[in-house]
């Protein structure tokens, strides 16, 4: 007999039979065990004697014992079952979502003002998930779910990956940060981008989603595109421009995280201006139940968002 016949033929149900009739060294009750009539046990064991090729129990006396292969065959058999109904178990906590992990990146204005009540809502319900928060920019973030670092990200499109599927969650409206005391607190119309050309602009630096776009933005000026000033966090920012007469140019989200929320934003027009932002995830990849339902919570948290100005969910048809 080959091998893709016995693979065909024993499974874990005459590992079972096999064990029980081992234990009750009885047929009659090792079938009561099973919940199946004494004859089909019997079958089931002469199939799993007959493949294998060895006798496994002694049926000369009225006690059924196991032949020295029987012996030999029972711890294995054991270990089997055990690893089986182990690996069953792990699966239906998985499924249940009484275990398992879940990484996330997303890009700091997401990480601090949309992933914290999705992720705490998902903890209280289940809190046996262990859960791991990467704050990057908008690159790293799609290089940590290509090499499967995390399992899914929030940023605005670095560039387009066919490796990758993006499902927009809002787009944010850009605008100007300034300080409470700048001229600019006083302009009651809109504020146009020509508006804040006499300005010194603190620009960000290049690695990060929003000032790559701004370079991208061929109406834009040469001095909001590539600024002769440039910072890598928004700290530093709140810091000169709470000292200065410079002033910023953000998304709508991004102006709302702390310390930047101590500022005064505005949005800007002509050109209106925004950033989309969205889950990333890689293309073709099941989520584990642990990840979906994590992703169900981010969908419902971005909902909130759309209490600060400039903010604008794309709801799913």
């Amino acid at each position: 007999m080959n091998g893709e016949q016995f693979s065909k033929r024993i499974n874990i149900r005459h590992l079972r039979s096999f064990l029980a009739v081992a234990k009750q060294r009885n047929l009659t009750r090792a079938a009561e065990s099973l919940f199946v009539t004494q004859s089909a046990l019997s079958l089931t064991i002469n199939h799993l004697e007959e493949d294998l090729g060895v006798v496994l129990f002694d049926r000369s006396t009225r006690r059924i014992d196991l032949t020295s292969a029987g012996g030999e065959f029972l711890p294995v058999a054991e270990r089997l079952v055990r690893d089986f109904d182990h690996a069953i178990r792990d699966m239906r906590g998985l499924g249940a979502q009484d275990r398992g992990v879940i990484g996330i990146a997303a890009v700091p204005s997401v990480m601090a003002l949309l992933l914290p009540g999705a992720v705490a809502r998902y903890m209280d319900m289940y809190p046996g998930v262990d859960i791991y928060l990467r704050e990057d920019n908008s690159e790293s973030v799609q290089r940590r779910v290509i090499d499967g670092d995390v399992d899914f990200g929030i940023c605005s499109l670095w560039e387009a990956d066919s490796n990758l599927a993006f499902e927009p969650i809002f787009e944010d409206h850009f605008g100007v940060v300034f300080s409470a005391h700048h001229p600019l607190a006083t302009h009651e119309s809109a504020i146009l981008w020509k508006d804040i050309a006499s300005y010194r602009i603190i620009g960000f630096s290049p690695d990060l989603g929003m000032q790559r776009q701004l370079s991208k933005t061929a109406a834009l000026s040469e001095e909001l595109r590539n600024p002769r000033y440039r910072v890598s966090n928004t700290a530093t920012i709140e810091a000169l421009l709470s000292q200065s007469r410079c002033v910023s140019v953000m998304s709508s989200l991004a102006a709302q995280r702390p310390p930047i929320d101590r500022l005064s934003f505005r949005p800007l027009t002509e050109p209106n201006l925004t950033r989309t932002v969205g889950i990333v995830t890689r293309e073709g990849k099941a989520h584990s139940p642990a990840t979906a339902t994590m992703l169900d919570h981010v969908r419902a948290a971005v909902l909130r968002l759309e209490q600060y100005e400039g903010v604008q969910v794309l709801r799913k048809n």
